[in-house]
């Protein structure tokens, strides 16, 4: 039996479009797994026998009774991604499918998108976020096994160490975002007394709307290696909407964000919504604050104790070393092919 796991290539983007698929197939090579290279085209053109025949050619070395773990979505087309379970089933191969966004939960399932729930019970195993998300989706009618990944790893072999931890006399206890800011339009309106810095990919009405507020530093994106480089040694917020509820906030009750990743990886606390899917494993393990409202920070912040903050700061030390390892992934993969082959082994 062969493992099998595919790698998504497309272009450097100043988002987490890219990152976190990179990271998992790398993750997976460590692993014992080898790549399935697919690269994102516009499929739209395309009849299904001519997306079954480029799948035929991506996965030629595939034989049956290996397994392939895929991830979900592709971003080629919902059509694509169909395709590859469907000639990966007739061929008798074990699929896992690893989950980075869930569109019916998201509320972006539309007419031209996988039909979700019937696709996920297609194959053997599920990744998913975390048990929030696997309870969600089966309310939903999701009947296949799920195994949660908890957080999603971020890998960094090319910082000084210097990078990835912070001392509580090194800590300043800045704000600082960073992400797709066309989900984070409200920071034009900041009203908090805590100043904020904020970095990602946004229009040119953001932008501005940014720039034009006295509370908001905005010096704009930044490549993955270069946005390690400016991180402050503070706090991280995750957060995608001003009230946590809307699309994007609404999502967050399920998904675990890749932002929270990067500064956990970095040595920077985290700050999200309480509401949020990752918020029990932030509390649980230490690693920052859950407040119900932006409005929460100018009162929170100032409030801290050094010996709330020192241990925060040794929790976050300490998980970003698993982090940048890819610890998660690989514990979501064993835990995943064992579900695949036995469904549970009995020790005694």
């Amino acid at each position: 039996m062969r493992k099998w796991i595919s790698d998504i290539i497309q272009g450097e983007s100043a988002d987490a479009t890219s990152q976190a698929k990179d990271d998992i197939t790398a993750i997976g090579q460590k692993n014992g797994y080898e790549p399935l290279h697919i690269f994102r085209y516009n499929s739209d053109y395309e009849s299904d026998q001519a997306i079954a025949s480029r799948v035929d050619g991506i996965t030629a070395g595939v034989a049956h009774g290996d397994l392939v773990v895929y991830q979900y979505p592709s971003l080629v087309s919902p059509r694509f991604d169909t395709v590859f379970v469907t000639q990966m089933r007739a061929r008798g191969v074990k699929i896992v499918l690893l989950i980075h966004d869930v569109e019916v939960l998201r509320g972006t399932n539309q007419g031209n998108s996988v039909d979700e729930i019937p696709y996920f019970n297609s194959v053997d195993v599920l990744i998913v976020h975390n048990p929030i998300m696997a309870e969600k989706l089966k309310e939903l009618g999701v009947t296949t096994p799920m195994v949660s990944q908890y957080l999603l790893d971020y890998l960094d072999d090319d910082h000084d160490w210097h990078r990835f931890f912070t001392e509580p006399d090194q800590f300043t206890g800045d704000l600082f975002l960073s992400g797709n800011l066309f989900k984070s339009s409200f920071l034009t309106d900041w009203h908090e007394e805590t100043p904020i810095t904020v970095v990602g990919v946004a229009d040119e009405g953001i932008m501005q709307g940014l720039r034009d507020n006295p509370k908001i530093t905005y010096p704009g994106a930044y490549s993955r290696y270069d946005l390690i480089n400016h991180l402050p040694r503070g706090f991280g917020l995750a957060w995608d909407s001003d009230s946590g509820m809307g699309q994007y906030g609404s999502y967050t009750r399920y998904n675990h964000p890749h932002k929270v990743s990067l500064y956990l990886s970095h040595g920077m606390p985290a700050i999200v919504w309480d509401q949020a899917a990752v918020a029990p494993f932030i509390e649980a393990n230490h690693l920052g604050l859950t407040i119900s409202s932006l409005d929460d920070l100018d009162v929170v912040l100032p409030s801290l104790t050094a010996d709330t903050i020192n241990d925060m700061l040794a929790h976050v030390n300490d998980m970003g070393v698993l982090l940048r390892d890819g610890y998660f992934t690989a514990r979501a993969l064993s835990a995943a092919e064992e579900k695949a082959f036995v469904g549970k082994i009995q020790y005694s």
